[in-house]
């Protein structure tokens, strides 16, 4: 069966074909989650809220030939709710004199991703790693394709500035 009967299927309410499509698509949104939240756990938490969401709103996406885009998207809020909740439980835990335990990253290049903006980061997180197009990029994040160049060249050269870590992530995956 296609993707666009299926995801035509899946607005109609069919559970089973957005199973398909979300199990089709599940290393890629599971290394994009993991690039936000850092750890397997929080990864599959994030992965599951997307696949809620997107049972949720399904029938709201207006332009199927855009569904990656969308689910990405909706991953991607999920992943900052994700987070905002950890920082103020992390905030109340401190205020409370405790500490939240969470495990130390040791990979450059996500500490380096990691000191950019979220701006900055967002982009080269879908076109880096995900293998989003500019066009792509700039769909998910409801900016101009100039913004999303603008703000590649912007994180490469912070990039460049901790290491040259993303540019050797990106060519020893033969992009």
């Amino acid at each position: 069966m296609n993707e666009g009967s299926l995801i035509t299927q899946a607005q109609a309410g069919d559970g089973e074909a957005l199973g398909q499509l979300l199990q089709a698509r599940q290393d890629k949104l599971y290394r994009t989650a993991f690039l936000y939240v850092h750890n397997q756990t929080d990864a599959l938490d994030v992965i599951q809220e997307t696949a809620l969401q997107a049972m949720l709103s399904i029938k709201k996406l207006r332009q199927p030939e855009f569904f990656d885009t969308w689910l990405i998207r909706i991953l991607i809020n999920s992943a900052y709710r994700l987070l905002r909740h950890q920082k103020n439980t992390e905030l109340a835990d401190m205020h409370q004199g405790t500490t939240a335990a969470r495990p130390e990253l040791h990979w450059d290049l996500l500490q380096d991703l990691n000191k950019l903006s979220p701006k900055l980061r967002d982009v080269l997180i879908l076109y880096y790693f995900n293998d989003l197009s500019l066009h792509e990029v700039a769909q998910v994040l409801h900016i101009p394709t100039g913004t999303v160049k603008s703000r590649i060249a912007r994180g490469l050269q912070r990039m460049r500035e901790e290491g040259d870590v993303i540019h050797e992530y990106r060519f020893s995956q033969n992009h």
